[in-house]
């Protein structure tokens, strides 16, 4: 009820006041939001429960899930499982395990038929159906088991634990599984001129606790989040996910159960790199490591429709003091908690290239952070051509570390006095499917950086021409052997001052501007 022409809104979990007639973008001014992304709005009701297809039957060795078909013996099912609660294991083969025995009324049939893996059905001992017993199919096979097909559905949670069960082992109790839903009137959208009503809840944001024990998972949130966007790229009735950046090597660390509102990342396989935010519980996966738990935006976790972006606010925010000066980063660092250790050069107008630890987890649990500073002369700023060479731009980022960081590196492989060129280490495994893209056309000028593609030995090495040629580009390679990828803006002279096999040369991207009058400018990125 407007009181004053006030509304109450409860935003993020914090009930205010509100002017009647507000928008959406009135009320979020000041809150946890990022442009273009999705904002939950609910108008209240009534809790209720919906049945499902599922139960949980809980073992002496732990739980599993049984998902019933539509098939009348599921029906059966359904009836008498109250009274297999306390039965046991009575026996297990290479075939089945057998659960029981319990009296139905099911008629008795003596033919043959399949049953597949993980399949659940009814089994009549000596083709007496007061002798009957739960079954479960631990592979394919084709039997006699005294009931026409007898299916009730399958295991879809906790198969592992058919090779646990054992004669004796008791089914503890089934219960069937129950969806809590509200009745309430619930949309997503992104139009800040959207009208509130009094009462409603809004949750502009996904907000994720990160666990300590995933300090290398983490920190791949961290990068793709650190925006605090996050792109939906995949969504089921189990989870949301998002697959933009999965070029990424990561460790298995902190593996569990995937529960309800759970975030991970998987750390090996066909899509290494994706994140999860579950919905529902699913079980232990061992190529997924637990990275947090999302405490809040739960509800704009259940509503996103598909294709779309989030804000996610993650707990702790990510700890990068690269690329500020000493004396920034000791306030940021200082900010945090933490306490900075200069390393290298130390005045406060040096820029910091190095961070120990770099990884957020870990740097929070050492209180102290090693910066290594340089002057700021020594940070060599460049531009790269996403349009004209997307792969090889994506390669380089990669390579240097700015796919994840301000300031990256580039360590020399070869540089000698006079030589029209220096080349940087790359990785050839790396570049195997770097195909040829950008190679130079008239000439390779000054200050162009490129890479070797995919169709020359050296794969994967980078370069930078120090003179131009109408031949050769930056790695020594012909035209089509060679990527071009951007060039150097910053000083030349002072990027080769000195320069030998095995230097550490910092990189910083810059993004190129073309003025008016023609003037090429770099604009820090």
């Amino acid at each position: 009820m407007t009181i004053d022409d006030q509304m109450l809104i409860k935003i993020n979990g914090e009930i205010l006041e509100a002017k009647e007639g507000s928008s959406l973008g009135d009320i979020l001014k000041g809150r946890p939001y990022r442009k273009s992304s999705l904002v939950a709005m609910i108008r209240s009701g009534e809790l209720i429960s919906k049945p499902t297809n599922e139960f949980e039957l809980s073992t002496s060795k732990g739980p599993m899930i049984l998902r019933l078909n539509d098939s009348p013996f599921s029906e059966v099912f359904r009836s008498v499982a109250q009274q297999i609660p306390n039965r046991r294991v009575r026996w297990c083969t290479s075939k089945v395990i057998a659960i029981g025995a319990f009296s139905t009324d099911i008629a008795t049939d003596r033919d043959v038929h399949h049953y597949s893996r993980y399949e659940c059905f009814f089994a009549l001992g000596g083709f007496d159906n007061r002798t009957t017993y739960l079954m479960i199919a631990r592979t394919d096979h084709d039997s006699a088991y005294g009931v026409k097909d007898g299916v009730i559905g399958r295991i879809t949670v906790g198969r592992h634990l058919l090779d646990d069960l054992e004669e004796g082992d008791e089914i503890l109790a089934i219960k069937p599984i129950v969806l809590e839903m509200s009745a309430k009137d619930a949309f997503v959208t992104k139009d800040m001129r959207t009208k509130l009503e009094d009462g409603m809840s809004i949750e502009s944001y996904i907000g994720v606790k990160l666990n300590e024990k995933s300090p290398v998972n983490c920190e791949h949130l961290l990068v793709l989040t650190e925006g605090g966007l996050l792109p939906v790229t995949d969504r089921t009735e189990t989870y949301i996910a998002c697959s933009s950046r999965m070029d990424v090597s990561l460790i298995p660390e902190d593996i569990l159960v995937r529960d309800e509102n759970s975030v991970t990342i998987r750390h090996e396989g066909v899509g290494m790199g994706r994140v999860y935010l579950y919905k529902v519980r699913r079980q232990v996966s061992s190529s997924h490591s637990d990275v947090g738990v999302v405490t809040a935006g739960k509800e704009l976790l259940r509503l996103v429709p598909g294709s779309c972006t989030l804000t996610l606010v993650t707990d702790p925010l990510r700890i990068m003091s690269i690329g500020m000066t000493q004396s920034s980063a000791q306030k940021f660092l200082k900010s945090k908690g933490l306490s900075q250790a200069r390393q290298g050069e130390k005045s406060d107008d040096a820029i910091v290239v190095e961070q120990e630890p770099e990884l957020t987890l870990e740097a929070l649990a050492a209180k102290e952070v090693d910066t290594f500073g340089i002057s700021s002369r020594k940070v060599n700023e460049l531009t790269l051509e996403d349009r004209r060479s997307p792969r090889t731009a994506h390669y380089l980022r990669k390579m240097t570390g700015l796919d994840h960081k301000p300031i990256g590196t580039m360590k020399v492989h070869f540089a000698y006095p006079d030589m029209p060129l220096v080349t940087f280490e790359g990785n050839p495994k790396e570049a195997a499917d770097l195909v040829p893209e950008g190679t130079f056309e008239k000439s390779s000028s000054r200050g162009e950086i490129a890479v070797t593609n995919m169709s020359r030995p050296s794969r994967g090495l980078i370069g930078l021409r120090l003179q131009n040629s109408e031949d050769f580009g930056p790695t020594g390679e012909e035209r089509y052997g060679t990527n071009v990828v951007g060039c150097v803006v910053s000083s030349m002279d002072e990027l080769v001052r000195d320069l030998h096999d095995g230097d550490v040369v910092y990189v910083r991207e810059v993004k190129e501007t073309v003025e008016s009058k023609g003037v090429r400018r770099a604009k820090r990125k």
